[in-house]
């Protein structure tokens, strides 16, 4: 995980389930030194948006995490894989590790990520609810 992406999740409120949980999740490996890429940029994105994508960019066969539209914008125009928070919740599920992705999809919104109630509806049929 990018540093910029850990700073902003452990940075939120003590109350915040993510930022309790991260700094004890052993599967979290945490990458300190991340130089952005120049053609990223110049995208002028989010830090964590940034350092994700620049990740990506400088190891072949990872994906970038990012829901941000300006971001996915940016890896399709550098041709780098992503996955969105319900493409995660899919595989999640498909491998086991969640019985169920409503209520993780319902506890997405509950932290404020916008999902509109047809990719709601999308995300429960590839997952077979």
């Amino acid at each position: 995980m990018a540093e910029a992406v850990w700073q902003e999740v452990t940075a939120s409120s003590q109350s915040d389930k993510a930022a309790q949980q991260l700094p004890r999740a052993t599967w979290a490996k945490r990458v300190t030194t991340v130089t952005v890429n120049p053609q990223i940029a110049s995208w002028d994105l989010g830090a964590g948006e940034s350092e994700v994508l620049s990740l990506a960019l400088e190891r072949p066969g990872y994906y970038a995490m990012v829901d941000d539209m300006a971001a996915r914008r940016c890896a399709r125009t550098l041709d780098i894989p992503t996955l969105g928070t319900g493409a995660t919740l899919i595989l999640a599920k498909r491998q086991g590790l969640i019985s169920s992705v409503s209520g993780a999809i319902q506890a997405v919104r509950d932290a404020g990520l916008w999902l509109s109630d047809d990719l709601v509806q999308l995300l429960k049929q590839q997952a077979g609810e």
